[in-house]
């Protein structure tokens, strides 16, 4: 079991520190200097963003299960509230925001901006919308914990098989791949602001949610997935998938977009089995390959939280500016994703780690630092 949990624990750090290298990828798509897309950082990007964040929410899913037997609701409600509602002041307080179509690519943070200008708060979500909508589905399911225990039971209590999977989250996938995708296939809908709600990728996303809730009390399906025979094959077949629609849309002139109905139906049929299908097949890599957690692999899991929240101003400015004079693509994504990773690891050591932020970001069990206060540690074990 332990063995499994190292290699969960470090493929959501992996999901995250992929999201690093695809805002370096982004530029590509639609280059500062104005040249034409490139085509191999689309395909990495495409192949990426099918399975990063479904695999993110599967597992935020599986985590939550253990989670909520070891913590009562009130306890865990208020760990996840401050957890991932922190990151949010720290957004809206210290980083800059970005607006890739303003004169000016950043602006200062609104916190600063309401106090000097009286700008209105827009309560931007920015790279953190989905912590915003764990924050949704955590407290959809603590309510739903509280008030229809029986449901809440049948629902994480349900074990998972393959045929199971097939069966009953599959075809609900691909029905909610239209609402999430009204365009077909590539890319879904997203929150901007704090207080919208995009009802199809919420939903899309929430169904992988209960698969990892409902994942992590199926120990024989867990054991298939772990089997090369599975996910060795469902790998290399459904990572065609999105290559293979990015090139259907290359031919049409227009890469992202499916707009007529059958089109968009194949592209969301196939799109909605490769982002399961992938995500399945990855977990079964990762729990067939790791079987202990060293000292590298808990560094990545410790900083993999940090690193995210803050790394989208050093990619942005560092890349770009490497793009508009002129470095050769692939030296550009090499050292983008180095500086949206070395910049937070500096912010992390030089600030974070020595403050009570560290019990954001790893929780008080997994932090070094401790107050002076015997009371405020008390507080912050349930963190």
């Amino acid at each position: 079991m332990m063995d499994r949990l190292y290699a969960l624990d470090f493929l959501r750090a992996f999901a995250l520190l992929m999201g690093v290298l695809l805002h370096v990828l982004m530029l590509f798509l639609e280059p500062v200097d104005g040249s034409e897309p490139r085509l191999g950082a689309s395909i990495i990007f495409v192949w990426i963003h099918t399975w990063r964040m479904p695999l993110f929410m599967l597992l935020a899913g599986f985590f939550t299960a253990i989670s909520l037997t070891k913590r009562n609701a009130g306890n865990y409600a208020s760990n996840r509230l401050i957890r991932l509602g922190v990151p949010f002041l720290l957004l809206w307080s210290v980083i800059p925001a970005i607006d890739e179509g303003a004169t000016e690519l950043f602006k200062i943070p609104e916190l600063i901006s309401w106090l000097l200008y009286d700008v209105p708060f827009s309560l931007r979500l920015d790279h953190l919308w989905f912590l915003y909508y764990l924050l949704i589905f955590y407290g959809v399911l603590l309510l739903l914990k509280g008030i229809m225990p029986q449901i809440f039971s049948f629902i994480s209590d349900y074990k998972l098989s393959f045929t199971r999977v097939l069966i009953l989250w599959l075809p609900i996938l691909i029905l909610l791949s239209p609402l999430n995708k009204p365009t077909g296939g590539i890319f879904g809908e997203i929150p901007i602001t704090f207080g919208e709600i995009n009802i199809g990728s919420m939903l899309f996303l929430a169904a992988f949610f209960m698969i990892g809730l409902q994942i992590q009390k199926s120990e024989q399906f867990l054991q298939k997935l772990q089997r090369k025979r599975f996910w060795l094959p469902s790998l290399v077949v459904f990572s065609l998938v999105p290559i293979g629609l990015l090139g259907w849309g290359g031919v049409k002139d227009e890469p992202f977009v499916f707009a007529d109905a059958l089109e968009m139906w194949i592209a969301n049929i196939l799109s909605g089995s490769a982002a399961l299908l992938l995500v399945l097949s990855i977990m079964g890599l990762a729990m067939h390959q790791i079987s202990a957690s060293g000292r590298m692999l808990r560094w990545l899991v410790k900083l993999s939280y940090p690193i995210y929240v803050f790394h989208l101003v050093f990619v942005i400015s560092f890349s770009g500016t490497l793009i508009l004079f002129g470095f050769d693509d692939w030296l550009v994504v090499l050292l983008g994703f180095a500086s949206g990773i070395l910049g937070p690891v500096i912010i992390y050591y030089a600030i974070i780690a020595w403050t009570p932020l560290d019990w954001v970001f790893n929780g008080y069990k997994n932090s070094g630092y401790r107050s002076n206060f015997s009371v405020i540690n008390r507080l912050a074990k349930y963190l």
